[in-house]
């Protein structure tokens, strides 16, 4: 057994987030994330009631998830170029802080505390932030989807931007995953109580199956929804559970683009839609829910003017079409 490609791979599937196997992996542990907090108002409920049962369940499954938890932890350790820096970084606090309320409940220290593991949990939920959120480590995606081979890329092109929707809009809808969950554990509990009683089975696979549907649902659209500005384009991706669409749109057929962050929450948020108007057959195409769509605006109109001068860079009869562009650009000035 070859310790060293054990480790190259597990580094790819821990530290390269724009691999597939990477993006299953943290979607797989921001579910247990999504379980482990909706376990939180029956670990309330299961105290305040004097549940004895209920809550040692409860602390099996915390043992259960915790330990994979742990292990991962200390797997993206040992697959880190430089473990000394990631146990240093946020990245390694943050996973810390998901793991570490369960061992201060285990010896005891958060036993003055009422409800303090509980509120504790809460911290898990900015473990799936870092999960979703591309930003500080732009420069690693972008250099993966560079070597993609399943990426059609026009030559001598070279993507410069990934545009996600916003963060929050993805915790908006984990929600429903969090709901469904909580009923479905609820659900085992009660069938529990009444001799795994085979309705309460059935309503908890119901519930739980429709979690993981909410939730990937959720993941695809956050992960892979989402737009490329390269230097020749704009390419639109959009998945869904089954099969997706791609649109890719040169700069010298967009037309226009307009951004759109209309409201009190969407403006301090900084959440909007974009836009793109084009001389394609698609006509306008739209973006929703992206973050900073201004700044995205500028991004695509800076690169639209760069692909412009190349265009006219590489004209045989430059002079003659940009002498052209001039006038037409002074007629409609005094129209």
């Amino acid at each position: 057994m070859d310790l060293e490609k054990i480790r190259k791979k597990l580094h790819k599937i821990f530290h390269e987030p724009a691999t597939h196997k990477a993006r299953v992996t943290n979607g797989t542990i921001s579910f247990l994330i999504i379980i482990s907090i909706a376990i939180i108002p029956i670990h309330i409920v299961s105290r305040l009631n004097g549940m004895t049962d209920v809550d040692n369940l409860l602390v099996i499954f915390d043992k259960i998830i915790v330990t994979i938890f742990t292990i991962e932890y200390l797997l993206r350790v040992w697959s880190s170029k430089n473990p000394r820096k990631f146990i240093l970084s946020w990245e390694s606090v943050i996973d810390i802080a998901s793991i570490i309320p369960f061992y201060l409940d285990k010896f005891g220290i958060l036993a003055d505390f009422p409800f303090a593991f509980e509120t504790f949990l809460l911290l898990r939920t900015i473990r799936i932030l870092r999960f979703i959120n591309m930003y500080g480590i732009e420069s690693e995606v972008l250099a993966r989807m560079e070597n993609d081979k399943n990426f059609y890329k026009i030559p001598g092109e070279k993507i410069e931007r990934i545009i996600q929707r916003h963060p929050i809009i993805f915790m908006a809808r984990m929600i429903m995953p969090l709901v469904f969950t909580s009923i479905a554990l609820t659900a085992l509990i009660i069938s529990r109580e009444f001799n795994w009683n085979a309705w309460g089975i059935a309503s908890s696979i119901l519930f739980f199956s429709l979690a993981v549907l909410f939730f990937i649902k959720a993941w695809i659209d956050h992960h892979y929804d989402v737009i490329y500005i390269t230097t020749h384009r704009v390419i639109l991706q959009n998945h869904e559970l089954f099969g997706s669409e791609t649109n890719g749109l040169m700069y010298n057929a967009i037309t226009n683009v307009i951004p759109s962050n209309k409201g009190f929450w969407r403006w301090a948020l900084g959440i909007g839609h974009i836009e793109i108007e084009t001389a394609n057959r698609d006509g306008t195409v739209s973006f929703r829910s992206v973050r900073h769509p201004h700044k995205v605006v500028g991004y695509i109109a800076e690169n639209k003017i760069k692909a412009r001068k190349r265009e006219l860079a590489n004209h045989p009869n430059k002079d003659e079409l940009l002498a052209q562009e001039n006038c037409d650009f002074g007629k409609s000035k005094t129209f």
